[in-house]
Parts: structure tokens; sequence; C-alpha cells
């Protein structure tokens, strides 16, 4: 007999696990190339992949290898839940000792392929101790990232284990954004790894699944690692539609076949997804593709010891012999019935009732208790005291509720910006003033503990050309800062897509460089301590209707140094715009301001992107171009044509020598910001005074050191400025 029972179970099982294999395909469809299994709506072949929904056709290389339809993207492996893995291949930027390079810059496209790459399964990794490696949309503008990997000597990693992070010490890695279709990459060095020869003579790149690769000391001399591949993580999705729309759509039939299935939106592109509903599994794209799971036979001990298992559409349920009823609290899992039962189940109902209410209680307890503790570690209680010492100030501290009701609970469609330390969204506060609204990604405890002093000084700024901040929300764990809405957009976008408004004149541009200068001039001198921006770049830079420059993103700043021996352990800033100085000391300094600042002198002269990595690798640096054709009296080839065109050749000579002193390798030989101010006031045509601060009296009352304002000398800093332009100029003519 018990023979019997196990051949008749063997039977079962094997029948139920053949229905579900089966259920996942099209009859008379190739399931498997190779290694790989092909659920439908990818296919082997017409007639066996879902055409109407997208292009997901398989082709199958020698019965052996799995390729993304035409493509050269060979596939690891499909989910019918929405991923598929293909094979990445690895970049690399190698020097030998005698200087010759090879390379290989790794790019995958999949414009006309219903894919994008899954924005959170993805790294985009980096290797090397002079390598910066950049990652952007092939055919959008709209993305471009990257990061610097930098280490001096091997010494650098002592005391590090294998597997340490990679956050910029020998390796740096970056996240891409939602709905990235293709991709470029690229590399490029400040050494040609010629000082680091002895120990790491390539750099490497590549795109994959987070986890895939763990950083190794021993990698920096690796001669094989550019013949690794490790998989990408590719999100796929059904159509062009939302879930409502595609169940209304009478054109494309709706793909979520089975009738236990559900539709669910796309977490990458536009689209949906089908998924088999609670209790069943199988595809979700075939009729009856979602069979029925049996959890009594899964899981022999999903119900109590005492209690049988009864397997239904979906679920299950545990069942007791006559006169016992289930409670899972029982020994056994079932407890017999009294005469007392009426009076037990009140007694229980209450009793949990009473519990839920404790229950609810206790989470607005632990709420209220941890918005407290957030409160005050975040310096709120300072704050507090801060703003009702001076009534004048307007700084507010708002609450969670507060900002979330601004945003619609910070809601997709309301963000406006997003960069390497937060996402930016538009708010509309109760009077329908409109904020710009900064929630930040992360905030170490140094930061958390200075918090609170920094907003303090930050509310006191109130220059016309940097973006005020109006308050802050301290009760969540990484504070939240509210600042006046900017609706002119950037500064890069006015330079860079030109197609899409007038271009500026010289005048304009002279105009809005000095506006920025003037505020930088004021961070560095007047702030009390002075402040470093630390990320100075055009997308930082807004203007309002009229062109007023603003600037913007205090994410990176800190207040200067007192001790110049400070030194910093991760580079922070954007590739194109950092002091190469900054990148040999990881010290920063009011000097890496004005370099940041050049760059962004030369992109208003030029209308060039500070990298373009796809040109020849002596322009692809745009301050390295501006300052060799500058020393070789060239600059006109340079210049946009447009500037050139409006005849003022003199002034746009002098613009471009200040800029060349701005970028000068060493920042003994860059002039202040002061300097640099007072040189482009010079240089507009206005009547104004350019040695007047453009600063309020009640700025200068709270903000300016005031030893130091009655030192600062207006018309020396001129002279010295005027001095050194000539000297420049001598030494340029001199071929130096």
């Amino acid at each position: 007999m018990s023979v019997i029972v196990f051949l008749l179970f063997v039977f079962l099982t094997t029948t139920t696990t053949g229905t579900v294999t089966a259920s996942t395909l099209l009859p008379s469809c190739k399931a498997k190339c190779g290694d790989v299994d092909i659920p439908y709506p990818f296919g082997i072949g017409d007639g066996c992949y879902a055409k109407e929904y997208g292009d997901f056709r398989i082709n199958c290389w020698g019965n052996s290898a799995a390729f993304l339809s035409d493509s050269v993207y060979e596939i690891v492996d499909i989910s019918v839940t929405g991923e598929l893995r293909i094979k990445g291949s690895t970049g690399f930027d190698c020097y030998d000792r005698s200087g010759e390079r090879t390379y290989y810059f790794p790019s995958v496209n999949l414009s006309n392929l219903p894919f994008t790459f899954s924005h959170t399964r993805n790294k985009f990794v980096v290797i090397g101790c002079d390598t910066n490696a950049y990652i952007w949309d092939q055919y959008d503008t709209r993305y471009s990232g990257g990061c610097m990997s930098y280490c001096e000597s091997l010494d650098s990693f002592k005391g590090m284990p294998n597997g340490s992070s990679c956050s910029g010490l020998g390796c740096c890695d970056v996240s891409i954004p939602r709905g990235i279709k293709s991709y470029i990459t690229g590399i490029t060095t400040y050494y040609s790894y010629k000082y680091s020869m002895d120990f790491n003579h390539c750099g490497f790149i590549f795109l994959a699944q987070q986890g895939q690769y763990t950083f190794s000391v021993s990698d920096l001399n690796s001669t094989r690692l550019e013949l690794q591949t490790r998989p990408i993580v590719l999100d796929w999705s059904i159509g062009g539609q939302t879930c409502e729309e595609a169940k209304k759509n009478r054109t494309v039939p709706y793909a979520c076949r089975s009738d236990n299935s559900e539709c669910i939106e796309s977490n990458n592109a536009v689209g949906y997804l089908c998924n088999c509903s609670k209790g069943y599994q199988g595809n979700p794209y075939l009729p009856r593709g979602c069979q029925d799971i049996n959890e009594c036979d899964r899981s022999p001990n999903v119900c109590p010891s005492n209690a049988t298992c009864d397997n239904t559409r979906g679920g299950y349920d545990c069942k007791c012999q006559s006169g016992y009823r289930l409670n899972i609290n029982f020994p056994g899992g079932c407890e017999g019935l009294g005469s007392g039962l009426l009076v037990l189940l009140s007694a229980s109902a209450f009793t949990c009732w009473g519990c839920q209410r404790r229950k609810l209680a206790d989470q607005r307890k632990k709420v209220a208790e941890f918005r407290q503790r957030t409160f005050e570690h975040n310096g709120g209680p300072l704050l507090q005291q801060y703003t009702s010492s001076h009534p004048g100030n307007t700084f507010r501290i708002f609450t969670e509720e507060d900002l979330a009701k601004a945003t619609s609970g910070f809601a997709d469609d309301q963000i406006i910006g997003r960069g390497g330390h937060g996402v930016v969204y538009l708010g509309r506060m109760e009077d329908d003033t409109l904020v710009a609204i900064k929630k930040s990604k992360m905030m170490d405890e140094r930061e958390s503990k200075e918090f609170a002093r920094e907003m303090a000084i930050l509310s006191q700024i109130n220059h016309v050309n940097v973006v005020k901040i109006l308050g802050c929300c301290v009760e969540v764990e990484v504070p939240m800062l509210v600042y006046e809405f900017v609706p002119g957009g950037t500064l890069f976008d006015v330079i860079h897509r030109r197609n899409e408004r007038a271009p500026i004149s010289l005048e304009v541009s002279l105009r809005i460089a000095t506006e920025v200068a003037d505020a930088l001039a004021y961070l560095h001198s007047y702030a009390s301590p002075p402040i470093l921006h630390k990320d100075v770049k055009t997308s930082n830079i807004l203007l309002d209707e009229n062109y007023r420059a603003k600037i913007s993103d205090f994410g990176a700043s800190c207040f200067a140094p007192v001790d110049e021996t400070e030194i910093a352990t991760v580079v922070q800033g954007t590739c194109g715009y950092l002091d190469p100085e900054y990148l040999q000391t990881y010290q920063f300094s009011e000097k890496s301001d004005v370099y940041s600042f050049g760059v962004v002198l030369v992109e208003l002269l030029t209308r060039r992107k500070p990298l373009h990595l796809q040109g020849p690798v002596d322009e692809r640096g745009l301050a390295v171009s501006f300052v060799s054709l500058l020393s070789q009296g060239k600059l006109e080839k340079i210049l946009d044509a447009q500037l050139l065109a409006e005849g003022d050749a003199e002034r746009v000579r002098e613009i471009g020598e200040l800029a060349g002193r701005c970028l000068s390798v060493k920042g003994a030989d860059r002039p202040s910001m002061k300097e640099v101010s007072m040189a482009l006031h010079l240089l507009r045509s206005s009547d104004e005074h350019p040695w007047i601060p453009q600063h309020t009296p009640e700025e200068v009352e709270r903000l300016l050191d005031r030893e130091q304002a009655t030192a600062y000398d207006s018309a020396d800093v001129v002279n010295s400025y005027l001095c050194r332009k000539n000297h420049t100029i001598l030494e340029i003519e001199a071929g130096r």
C-alpha cells in the first residue's frame, strides 16, 4: 500500500510541475537556447514572440548562444517578471613605458528595443589610480555622469582589506538614472599613468549588475581584467501605455491574458508588466498561464501540527477535526470548544481591539519619538533659539507634513532637478509662494552636528546673486532645505541648448560672469566664516527671467578650513571643473573655486562643454585646450563665432586672458575672486563703480568681518590685478 501511495505522489508532483513549466511557453515553440530559458513574450522564430508589443525576438546562434533580436548582445538569462541580463564588456585605457596607448571604450545601444538599463540593479564602476571615466546617453544629452578613481601609491591601501568599497581610492562607482536606453563611455587621465606605472598602468570601466564586482588592490596591476565579462541588468516592459490605458485599448490586445494575473506599472520606463496573482505561478502573458500553487505540497509545515492543510485556488486553509477550532497560540494548533465559547470569543475580540489600539498608539509614539530625536540630533533646538532671537529673520523651520503637502507627497512630476547630492522638488506653499525643496541623499555624522550652525550662517546670506535659503526641515533623518524658486533655468541650458532659446550677447555674458564673480567674492571674503562653494559650474548657476545670475546648490559647500593642513578623504566636484591642484593634494581652497569659475568663463566665451570625449585626445578638456591656444596667441580658433562677430575683439581677448589666469595650474598663480570681480567690472561697459561691493548694508552688518573690511583697499586690488595682467601679457609675448 505504501508503494502505491508513493508512486501516486510522484505522478501528481510530476504532473503539476510539468503543467507550470509548459504554461510559460507557446505550443510548438523552442523552449531553450543553450542554457537560457525563453519564456513568452520572448521567442525564437516568427509566431513565437509577441511582435505586437515590441521586438522580443531571440536569435539562437548555433543552438548554444541567445542574442537580443539582430543585435550583438548575448543573453545570460530572462525573467518573466520584467528583467533580463546580457553580457557586458570591460573597457580599458592602458599606457606602456614608452607612452604607447591602447584603449577600448564599451557602448550599448538599445534604442530600437523594448529594454532600458536598470537604475536600481546596475552600477558604473571605475578602477585605476589616475582614471577619470564618463558615461552618457548616446542619443539624449539629458544624462551624463561618471567618477574619478585616484591613488598615489600602493601604500595608500595599507590597513584596508580587499573588498573595500569603491569610494574613490583606487575604485569608484556611481548609479545611473531611470529610463536610459543607450550609453557610451570614455576615459581620460591627468598624467597618462606615467607616475603610477610601477603599480598601475591601466584604467578599467564597466557597467554591471550591482554586487558582481568586489574591488581588489591587485586589480590595479591586472593585465586580464579587460577580458572579463559581467552581466548588465535590463528592465523590459510591454508597449508604451499605463495599465489603465492598455485595458481600454481596442487596437493592441491587453497583454495580461491569464485569468489569474494582474497588471503593474513598469518601474523604469513607459509601459506595463503582468504578474501572476498571489497564490499562482507561471506566465501571465499566456491564456491559463498562471497555475495555482499547491502550498500544502510545497510547504508541509504551513499549518500547525494538529491541523490539516486544504489547498484552495490561490491559497490554502488549515482545518481542525470536528469539535475543535484553530488557535495558532494553542499547542498543536487545534483547541477544543467548550460551553464558554461565546464569552471567550467576545473576550478575544475585545482583547484584539485593545491590542490594535495600543499598537496604533505605540506606532504614533515611536514616530513622534523618532522625529524628536532627529530634530534634536540635527540641531533643531539651536535653530529655534536662533530664529526666536532674530525677529527680523525670515528663516523658518518646516515640518515634514508642510513639505509633503507642498509637493503633493514628493510626487515624481514635481521633480525639477537631480544632482549628485539629492533631488529638488517644486513646491507651492500655503500662501502660493513657489519654492525649491531639496531632499538630500545622505549626511555624515560630522555634517549632522554642524548642520544647525551652518544653517544659521547661510540663512543670513542675502546677496542678490545667491539663491536665498528660506528654511529647512530637521525632523527627518537627512534634513531638507527650502530655497527660493528661480524660474529661468540654468546657465548650462542657455549656453549649450541654443536651439531652444535665443543666444546671449557678449554684454549679457559678461554681466552674468560678473554677477557670479561678485557672489563668489562675497562668499570668500565677506561671509564670516568664509564659505567655499566646491561645485561651481554652469548647471549650478540659475537665471531669472531677466538673465540675472544666482549661484545655487551648496550641497558640497564647506566653511574655509582654519587649519591649512586639513585634507579631504574623497575628491568631490564635477569632472571638467575640478582644480588639478586639488586632485593632487586633496586640499580644497578658495583658489579651487577660482579655477572652476575660470572654466565657466571659458564656456561663456567658447559655447563649448567642459568635456568633449568624442574628439581628439588633446582637445577633450576645454580648459587645457583654451590655455594652450591662449599661450600660442591663437585664441580666435576656440572662441564662439557669434561673439567674434560682435566686433569687440579687444575686450574678448582681455576676458580670455583673465580666464587663462584663473586656470593656472598652481593655485598661487590665480587671482582671488575679489580680483576677478574687480577686473570684470572694469571690462563691462556700464558706468557703475567697480570697487563698490554689491551688498546691502544689512549684509555687511551681519556677515562682514570688520577687521578684514577696513583692511580691504579696493584700489590696491585693482592695481594688483592690472600689474599681474600686464605681467602675464609680457610672458606670453616672450614665448614662455
